[in-house]
């Protein structure tokens, strides 16, 4: 049940169960208690309206969940993944350039890209390979090039956030600028002779673009960080 695994719909869950086990102990009306016999409060306890106003009360807060369930947060979350299918895609995009090196990453359609990259496993596997430089030139290329063509996506999709909450909302804000820097960097990739186009991944000073690539491996491996953050806030905190 997805009520249950969303952690702000816990307690309202948990306040109705304890209501209809109040409303199972009223309607069965057990014996009341010894100490109870004989004393002012005897009256009030076994009466048939003090039964009925309880009932009643509990019978509509119970109520009142089932048609939050139904009419709210149902659709309200079928909206959510919805919103989440067209964010999560949009980040896709991005690593599905740099996982495949695809040329035309930049062209492909978001219900086309590779949502395996949203895998927490192959982000953690690829933050290690950002931290320690060494990811490879031509897929930072292809991953800067979707970047500056999905950037004003980025940009436009920033209402359906809102949509979601502030938090949600802090956290493509910080994404999206992210993908703004390693966008920056686009059209700036110096030429490389054809006698030293094999050094290009090297991490050595004989490699002519060494800045540039490390500047490139820096903000992927920033937006790699950002997107386990967004995808899997309830382990980062």
């Amino acid at each position: 049940m997805n009520f249950l695994k969303d952690r702000r719909e816990r307690p309202l869950f948990v306040s109705t169960l304890l209501a209809f086990i109040m409303l199972c102990i009223v309607e069965i009306r057990f014996p009341i208690f010894p100490f109870f016999i004989g004393s002012g409060l005897e009256d009030v306890l076994i009466s048939d309206a003090t039964k009925n106003i309880f009932s009643g009360l509990l019978i509509g807060l119970i109520s009142a969940y089932i048609f939050y369930v139904f009419i709210d947060f149902i659709p309200r979350s079928r909206k959510e993944r919805e919103i989440f299918t067209v964010l999560n895609s949009l980040i896709a995009s991005v690593l599905h350039s740099y996982k495949n090196c695809h040329i035309y990453g930049h062209e492909t359609a978001l219900p086309h890209v590779d949502k395996s990259v949203l895998e927490k496993l192959w982000l953690e596997s690829s933050l290690v390979t950002f931290r320690k430089n060494n990811s490879k030139y031509l897929p930072l290329l292809q991953a800067m090039n979707t970047s500056f063509t999905r950037l004003d996506d980025f940009r436009h999709v920033l209402p359906l956030v809102v949509a979601l909450s502030p938090k949600h909302t802090m956290q493509w804000l910080v994404l999206t600028d992210k993908i703004r820097l390693l966008a920056e960097n686009y059209g700036e990739n110096p030429e490389v002779s054809i006698d030293k186009q094999h050094l290009i991944d090297k991490n050595t000073d004989d490699n002519p673009i060494l800045v540039y690539k490390t500047a490139l491996n820096f903000r992927m491996l920033e937006i790699i960080e950002e997107s386990i953050c967004w995808l899997y806030p309830s382990e980062n905190g």
